[in-house]
C-alpha cells in the first residue's frame, strides 16, 4: 500500500512539474506573441527615431510595413528607404562629417534568428540571417579630399558603436544596384552597376578579427554568385554585360562567363557622337578566370596579387573614324605600362594568359573616305610579371610576353613584346616574324589607307625588331618577297591613269620587285626612325613603325 502511495505521489509530482512547465512555456509564448504585437505597433516609430538620433538627423528611415515575431526572432521590413538629409549634414560639425553619404532603397529587409535576450539585456546583436532584396544604393561623394585622421582609422574604428561585437551567421544581398554621384547633383552621376548578388558568411565584428588570417573583413568568407550583371556607362555609349560571376575570398578565385562590352550606336553614328576621331570598342570574352588571389593581402596592405589570370575565346573589334577632327587627347598616356601606374592599387599578376583571341582594327581613311581593316585570328599569348607595384620593380621591372596569331586570318605571325613597367616614358621593345603569304592580302588595308594596290606577288617573310617609348621608335624591318607589282590609286580606288607613267615607275624604278633582287645577293633591310604623335595610340605606334619599314623595303612613296 505504501509503495502504491509512493508511486502515486511521484506521478503526481511529475504531473505537476509538467503542468507547471507547460504553463510557464505557455506564458512565455503568449508573452512573446503579445510582445511581438506590441513591438510591431511601437517599434516602427522607435526604430525611425533611433536612426535619426544616431545619425544626428542626417539619415531618415522609412518603410511601408513591418512584421515582428519574437517567437521566431524574425523581423521583416517592406519597401525600405534610407534617405540622407544634406542640409542636416552641412549643419553638423565638420569633424563629424563623413566623406560620403548613402541613399538606399530596397524591396525588403528580412532578419531571422535574433537572440532576443542578448539584445534586450546585454544590448548585443546576435542573429542568424539578414537578407536584403534588390537594394538600390547611391553613394554621394561629399568631399573631394579625404581627412587624414579618417584614413588612418581601422575599419573597426569606423564602425558605429552599436555594431561592434555583432555576430551574424549570414548576410545575403540579392541583386544589388549601385551608382556613385557627386554630392546632391543628379546630373553628376557615374555609371550604374546592377544585378550583383553576394553573401557574407560568419560575420563577427571584433577588433582582433582583422589579424585573423582565416577571416576577410570580419567574415569567414565572402561569396559572389551573380547572374546577368550589367554596367551602364555614364555617357550612355556602352553597356557591359556579364552572364555570371562566381568568386570566393576564402578559396581565392574569380570566374566570369560571357563578358560583353557593347557600344550602343553603329560605327559611324558612334564616331559622330564622339565628335572627334576616337576608338569605338566592341568586346566579347567567353571565360575569365583568376586563381590564387591573395584577398588577405588586399585587406591588410591594399595590395592585389594573383597567380594566374586567363582570358579565353574572345573577340575585340576597334573602329576609328579618321575623317573627323583630331581629339587632341594625349593617347600616349594610355600605353599599357603607363596607364597601369594610374590604377591606384598596387597590382601584380604573375601570369596572364590569352587564349583564342580574334582582334579586328578598322579605320576610316580621310584620303580615300573608305575603311580598311587589319585583323588577327587564333591569337594566343602569355604575359609574365604584369605589375605596377614599385616594390617588385626593384628585382625586375620588365613584363615579358609571347604571342602567336594568324595575320589576316591566314599568315602565321609571332611577336615577343617586353614592357618596362617602371619607366615613366613607357619604354618597350618588340620583335617578331610574319610567315609566307600572298601579297594581295595586304590590299584590305593598303588600298583604303595607303592608296596603293598590290596586283601580284608573294611575301616570303617579314621580320622586325623595334625599340620604342611614347615619343617614337627605332629599329630594323626586313621584308623578303618575289614578283611584287603595285598600282597607285586615287581616292576613288582608280589607278592613276592621268599619271600612268607613275605606276610604271613604281614597278620598274621605285618598287623593288623582289628582295633580295638577285639570287645570292644580301636582302635589303630598312632602318626606321619613327616620331610618335602624342595623340596616337600604343598599337598605332607598333603598326606605324612596321609599316614605315615595309614602305622603305617595297619602295612605296608617300603621296
Amino acid at each position: 500500500m505504501n509503495k502504491m502511495n509512493t508511486h502515486s505521489h511521484k506521478r503526481n509530482k511529475w504531473r505537476k512539474l509538467v503542468i507547471w512547465f507547460g504553463i510557464v512555456l505557455g506564458v512565455i509564448v503568449i508573452a512573446l506573441v503579445i510582445g511581438g504585437f506590441m513591438l510591431q505597433n511601437s517599434m516602427p516609430e522607435k526604430l525611425k527615431e533611433r536612426v535619426a538620433k544616431e545619425s544626428n538627423g542626417v539619415y531618415q528611415l522609412n518603410f511601408t510595413d513591418m512584421n515582428v515575431s519574437l517567437l521566431r526572432g524574425a523581423v521583416t521590413l517592406e519597401n525600405v528607404s534610407l534617405l540622407p538629409d544634406t542640409a542636416a549634414y552641412f549643419h553638423s560639425a565638420d569633424s563629424s562629417r563623413s566623406a560620403s553619404l548613402f541613399e538606399v532603397d530596397l524591396n525588403s529587409l528580412s532578419i531571422s534568428g535574433v537572440n532576443v535576450l542578448k539584445l534586450l539585456f546585454k544590448k548585443e546583436i546576435q542573429l542568424s540571417t539578414i537578407t536584403l532584396n534588390r537594394p538600390n544604393l547611391t553613394l554621394l561623394s561629399m568631399r573631394d579630399t579625404v581627412d587624414r585622421n579618417e584614413v588612418e582609422k581601422t575599419l573597426y574604428d569606423k564602425m558605429p558603436d552599436f555594431l561592434k561585437e555583432t555576430e551574424i551567421e549570414l548576410l545575403r544581398v540579392n541583386e544589388l544596384s549601385f551608382v556613385e554621384q557627386k554630392g546632391g547633383d543628379t546630373t553628376e552621376r557615374g555609371g550604374r552597376l546592377s544585378g550583383l548578388s553576394f553573401a557574407l558568411e560568419s560575420i563577427y565584428i571584433d577588433s582582433l578579427r582583422t589579424s585573423d588570417t582565416t577571416a576577410f573583413w570580419f567574415c569567414d568568407d565572402v561569396r559572389i554568385d551573380s547572374r546577368n550583371v550589367k554596367y551602364e556607362s555614364a555617357d550612355g555609349m556602352y553597356i557591359f554585360d556579364i552572364a555570371s560571376v562566381q568568386s570566393s575570398l576564402k578559396d581565392g578565385f574569380l570566374n566570369i562567363s560571357n563578358f560583353k562590352l557593347t557600344p550602343q550606336y553603329p560605327e559611324i553614328e558612334f564616331s559622330q557622337r564622339l565628335g572627334t576621331e576616337g576608338d569605338r570598342y566592341q568586346i566579347v570574352v567567353e571565360d575569365i578566370k583568376a586563381s590564387e588571389i591573395n584577398f588577405k593581402d588586399l585587406e591588410l596592405n591594399e595590395v592585389l596579387k594573383l597567380s594566374t589570370l586567363s582570358l579565353e575565346d574572345a573577340e575585340l573589334r576597334i573602329f576609328n573614324n579618321k575623317t573627323l577632327p583630331e581629339s587632341g587627347k594625349i593617347k600616349a598616356e594610355n600605353f599599357p605600362n603607363i596607364a597601369m601606374k594610374r590604377l591606384g592599387l598596387p597590382t601584380t599578376i604573375d601570369t596572364l594568359l590569352m587564349k583564342n583571341f580574334a582582334v579586328y582594327y578598322k579605320e576610316m581613311s580621310p584620303k580615300s573616305e573608305k575603311a580598311g581593316t587589319v585583323f588577327f585570328t587564333n591569337l594566343y599569348g602569355t604575359l609574365r610579371n604584369v605589375t605596377n607595384d614599385s616594390s617588385r620593380w626593384e628585382s625586375d621591372s620588365w613584363c615579358r610576353s609571347d604571342f602567336k596569331t594568324n595575320f589576316m586570318g591566314k599568315v602565321p605571325l609571332k611577336v615577343n613584346l617586353n614592357l618596362n613597367m617602371a619607366d615613366k616614358d613607357g619604354e618597350f621593345n618588340y620583335k617578331g616574324s610574319l610567315g609566307k603569304g600572298n601579297a594581295k592580302l595586304f590590299n584590305q588595308f593598303a588600298e583604303p589607307l595607303g592608296l596603293a594596290r598590290i596586283e601580284k606577288g608573294v611575301i616570303n617573310q617579314v621580320t622586325f625588331s623595334i625599340n620604342a617609348n611614347r615619343y617614337g621608335s627605332s629599329g630594323t624591318v626586313q621584308a623578303l618577297y618575289d614578283n611584287i607589282e603595285i598600282s597607285l590609286l586615287d581616292k576613288d580606288g582608280n589607278v592613276l591613269k592621268k599619271k600612268g607613267f607613275l605606276s610604271f615607275l613604281a614597278n620598274s624604278l621605285i618598287v623593288k620587285n623582289s628582295n633580295p633582287r638577285k639570287e645570292g645577293e644580301e636582302p635589303i633591310s630598312a632602318e626606321i626612325s619613327h616620331l610618335h604623335p602624342q595623340d596616337k595610340s600604343f598599337f598605332n605606334l607598333m603598326w606605324k613603325s612596321i609599316y614605315a619599314g615595309l614602305k622603305v623595303n617595297l619602295g612605296i612613296p608617300d603621296l
